[in-house]
């Protein structure tokens, strides 16, 4: 799986990410000095780039992503993780997403951490 992480995303979450996933495929929103950019600029430029985004941010992504899906537009999906959720809980099962989902799984999704509730 390929990944955005958006600004707002905790480093702590993605230093684990990244020791847990040594060839984690992703890069930020500053790597790319699209962090000033809109939520919907960034969801095409990832649908583009085929990198599902990850995000803390429960109030824009959800509504631009809903807004393309609805309009038949693809996205390439769309993780949000609570800002509240423990970080290593959140490492967890961030860690089994990655490692264990398909290809294009979350396509046209939005989806909140953690699943099952």
């Amino acid at each position: 799986m390929n990944i955005l992480f958006d600004q707002n995303f905790n480093y702590r979450i993605l230093h684990g990410l990244v020791k847990k996933i040594p060839t984690l495929n992703f890069v930020t929103t500053q790597e790319l000095s699209k962090e000033r950019e809109e939520d919907s600029e960034l969801i095409d430029w990832a649908t583009k780039e085929n990198r599902v985004i990850l995000t803390h941010d429960i109030n824009t992504f959800p509504k631009f992503a809903y807004a393309k899906i609805a309009k038949g537009e693809k996205t390439v999906g769309v993780l949000i993780v609570p800002q509240d959720m423990p970080i290593g809980e959140a490492i967890n099962e961030l860690e089994i997403i990655i490692t264990c989902s398909l290809e294009n799984e979350f396509e046209n999704r939005v989806e909140y951490l953690p699943f099952g509730l």
